[in-house]
């Protein structure tokens, strides 16, 4: 097939057309072992059909026959390249056809930002946004107050992060990674460069860090604003477990940063770094001790989520701390023992791009785009698997 320009969606589009419930058929033309490792997904329930592009090229008529007709028809490929071409067939077939600018790999980068709902008693003096990474189930955030701001787990792609504080009008104060990513590549470090901010991850004693870090000792403060009217405090909270470093912040003394230490509906595995019984027994301690210690009311707001049922009404990805005490099972765990051995049941063999990304993170291995981007395809696989226990 001749390629020649097709018409082109962006993926904010589709997204958004996608969870309103459009109906639109997504054909994805990536290869079965691809299409079933990972899909592009809606809000509401997304007509999708796979034909690999290959089959187009074998067998044209027995390809299109899969197709509905009098539909608009949107094509999905890895980077956007194959689909142009199967979108310009279409067309010419005289079908309705547009390609997904930039493919699976632009879904698994794209980032919606939305506003976390405060109490009213914070409502006027700071702002929290959520900056939802969908394709990959990642979250980060940026907290505003006055013309202050901190960006947490922020994502590689900091011109994006970069464009938002320019949009609010906030310059950037600090920097912070709960933890030494597995999944994707942190942008932290380099946001914090280029903004001329401090920037902060723990590791732990297991692995030597050699990014540059501004020291947070566990209980140390960030004054975030102005003057007292739209001041906030941002407290680093040691919650070792999914990784020995792992560090939760907490805002306003309510909204929890937990990182992967706690999810919605899970808890982070202990199993990353291969030592799933020590891990596992200081996550027991952190749940049981650093979290149960706060109140009911927290809002947690973890660093990921596994499935889109996990995103609220309003937008957002949390949960309120007394009301995952009921829900996740992990956190009804009475001993030890018992807790440990139920993440060696509930995990499984990670993504083996895992490793490298986290010596990426280390700064111990330097990568090109192309590779990372190749690394971080594909949803997150940082939660245990939540199985209910005995």
């Amino acid at each position: 097939m001749e390629t020649t320009e097709s018409p082109a969606v962006a993926i904010a589009e589709l997204l958004k057309r996608a969870d309103a419930g459009d109906p639109v058929v997504l054909l994805d033309v990536r290869n079965d072992a691809d299409f079933g490792r990972w899909k592009l997904e809606g809000r509401k329930p997304l007509e999708t059909v796979h034909v690999p592009y290959f089959d187009f090229i074998e067998d044209e008529d027995r390809a299109l026959s899969h197709l509905p007709k009098g539909r608009e028809i949107v094509v999905v490929c890895a980077s956007g390249d194959s689909s142009a071409m199967v979108s310009e067939l279409l067309n010419e077939k005289g079908l309705r056809a547009k390609n997904v600018s930039g493919g699976m790999a632009a879904y698994g980068a794209h980032l919606e930002p939305v506003a976390v709902p405060l109490g009213p008693e914070d409502k006027g003096r700071f702002e929290i946004w959520q900056l939802n990474r969908r394709g990959k189930g990642c979250l980060s955030y940026v907290v505003r107050a006055g013309g202050e701001a901190i960006v947490v787990d922020p994502s590689r792609d900091i011109v994006r992060y970069e464009e938002f504080l320019d949009e609010l009008g906030a310059r950037l104060v600090q920097v912070l990674d709960t933890h030494v990513h597995a999944d994707h590549v942190s942008g932290g470090p380099e946001l914090a460069r280029r903004r001329g901010a401090p920037y902060f991850v723990a590791a732990g004693t297991d692995f030597e860090l050699r990014k540059n870090v501004t020291e947070l000792a566990d209980g140390a403060e960030i004054q975030l604003g102005g003057d007292a009217g739209v001041r906030v405090q941002v407290q680093a909270v040691k919650t070792p477990g999914h990784t020995p470093g792992s560090t939760s912040y907490l805002a306003s003394g309510k909204y929890l940063f937990s990182g992967d230490t706690l999810f919605i509906k899970s808890v982070g595995r202990p199993d990353l770094g291969g030592q799933v019984v020590p891990w596992g027994k200081s996550l027991f301690h952190t749940l049981k001790e650093r979290i149960a210690s706060l109140p009911d009311v927290t809002v947690v707001l973890p660093a990921h989520y596994a499935d889109l049922s996990e995103i609220g009404s309003d937008g957002v990805v949390s949960g309120r701390l007394g009301d995952l005490r009921a829900s996740v099972p992990e956190l009804q765990i009475e001993t030890e023992e018992e807790f440990v051995e139920a993440m060696r049941r509930e995990v499984s063999e990670p993504p083996a791009a895992y490793a490298d990304i986290i010596r990426v993170n280390l700064g111990a291995l330097e990568a090109t785009p192309e590779k990372i981007a190749e690394w971080e395809l594909g949803k997150n696989e940082c939660a245990a698997k939540g199985r209910k226990h005995p």
